[in-house]
């Protein structure tokens, strides 16, 4: 996050409210009783924390044995030849190209566009196209060797610590530890480059677990989506997720136990980080995590380890808000998100699902519409993402409104998205955001601030 983020006056301060004014137009709506109830159940050192601790957001979350999404009886593995990424390969050569610079477009300009290309260079370098299609490939390469003899972990519980604890070394921001689980990886791997396939029967071993970890995206850079800015950003954040799971997949064969790192290919990130206890699915199909939202890149490790302590899915109120917020929906310059009031196992009569996986109850979202508006705008897009409530700073009012929203859903959830606008978070198509992005008012890089 920018170095700015931890300055808890800045973004209320734009609008003329401080603290002082958030609490009171808090009391707005019936908010005060809230407030209330709310201080009865949290310590006030916690609530007064710039960030929220594992002790204070416990009784904000609850554990589930099972997956907490139904999943249809007649659910069909996914093929990863069926991704909205490789259509536009097939259709178009590639998902999208970046538009010339343009000096009278903020977001677009020369800057901007050479920081594009180099997050993107350092992406491609380390991992090939593997952000799009393809797999085997870079730091996402199937043949590593494995130390020979495997550690004796004293307990499954010492196993699963010792993974956490070196996921964070490695820069990763969340982590998690779920059994493998064929509903979740692909039926079959497709590289459009290559035009070639492979199946589970090509890979070097059984997996048995999935270690899954995500990294937090610049808050600043993603409050500029859609832009070139942005597009940097997210290269980097690709570029990252590999050394992130390289390292995790080195360390456990160092460790005797055979392991390849994974991005976007083997697996559906995004129900591995449900089961892994990460986070919830959203309206716009992205993980929602409690502490960034969906500012995230996830990344996952196959192991054949399965001497360890699993985690159980966790819930914090994340569907039940998106069923009354719609500000994804609402910014997606493509109307490719759902306006639905509720998920559904199977999509609408209307709905393209070419590229969708069908019997998972979920909102639909229409990929092709989505990467369309990529390739005419030459950007990643990322409109959902900034526009997301979940997407904010660890401000310690944020915290305060996220916990009455797991506590108290229903008409709060309205009350979030309605404050979420009224200080200014969300907006997107922002030229503000890429000037205070660039701007050096308030940064230091020398040490002394």
């Amino acid at each position: 996050m920018s170095d700015r983020n931890n300055d808890a006056e800045a973004p209320v301060q734009a609008t003329g409210i401080n603290r002082r004014g958030l609490l009171k137009f808090s009391a707005f709506g019936g908010l005060a009783g809230a407030a209330t109830a709310l201080a009865a159940t949290t310590p006030m050192k916690a609530m007064a924390s710039t960030s929220a601790t594992e002790e204070s957001n416990a009784h904000l979350f609850t554990e589930h044995d099972e997956f907490p999404v139904k999943v249809a009886d007649d659910y069909q593995r996914y093929h990863q030849e069926r991704t909205a990424f490789h259509y536009f390969y097939k259709t178009k050569g590639t998902p999208y190209m970046p538009l010339p610079p343009d000096e009278s477009k903020p977001g677009f300009t020369v800057i901007d566009s050479a920081l594009a290309g180099a997050g993107w260079d350092l992406c491609d370098r380390l991992n090939g196209m593997s952000s799009n299609t393809g797999y085997d490939v870079g730091l996402y390469n199937w043949d590593n060797p494995t130390y020979p003899q495997q550690y004796p972990f004293e307990s499954k519980e010492l196993a699963a610590n010792v993974i956490k604890r070196a996921a964070r070394t490695f820069g990763a921001n969340l982590v998690g530890i779920t059994r493998q689980d064929d509903r979740w990886d692909y039926a079959s791997f497709y590289d459009a480059i290559k035009n070639e396939t492979k199946t589970w029967d090509d890979f070097p071993f059984k997996p048995k677990t999935v270690i899954v970890m995500a990294i937090e995206s610049d808050y600043e850079g993603q409050s500029t989506a859609p832009s070139a800015t942005n597009d940097g950003i997210i290269g980097e954040g690709y570029a990252r997720m590999s050394y992130v799971a390289y390292g995790m997949a080195s360390f456990l064969r160092n460790l005797g136990y055979k392991a390849v790192a994974s991005g976007n290919d083997l697996g559906m990130s995004v129900p591995y980080a449900m089961a892994a206890g990460i986070g919830e699915a959203s309206r716009m199909g992205l993980l929602v995590t409690y502490n960034m939202g969906p500012r995230i890149r996830l990344m996952k490790v196959y192991t054949d380890l399965e001497f360890v302590e699993y985690d159980k899915p966790k819930t914090f109120g994340v569907r039940d808000f998106c069923e009354r917020c719609k500000r994804c929906s609402d910014a997606c310059p493509s109307k490719a998100i759902s306006v639905a009031d509720k998920p559904s196992l199977y999509p609408p009569a209307d709905h393209d699902a070419a590229t969708n996986a069908v019997g998972i109850e979920k909102w639909w979202t229409d990929s092709k519409k989505c990467l369309q508006y990529w390739n005419d705008s030459g950007t990643n897009c990322g409109t959902c993402v900034t526009a997301c409530p979940y997407n904010k700073p660890d401000f310690w009012q944020h915290r305060m409104i996220e916990k009455m929203n797991s506590l108290m859903p229903g008409p709060l959830h309205t009350f979030m998205r309605e404050m979420d606008i009224w200080f200014g978070f969300g907006d997107t198509f922002d030229e503000k955001a890429v000037a205070k992005f660039w701007d050096p008012a308030g940064r230091k890089y020398d040490g002394r601030g």
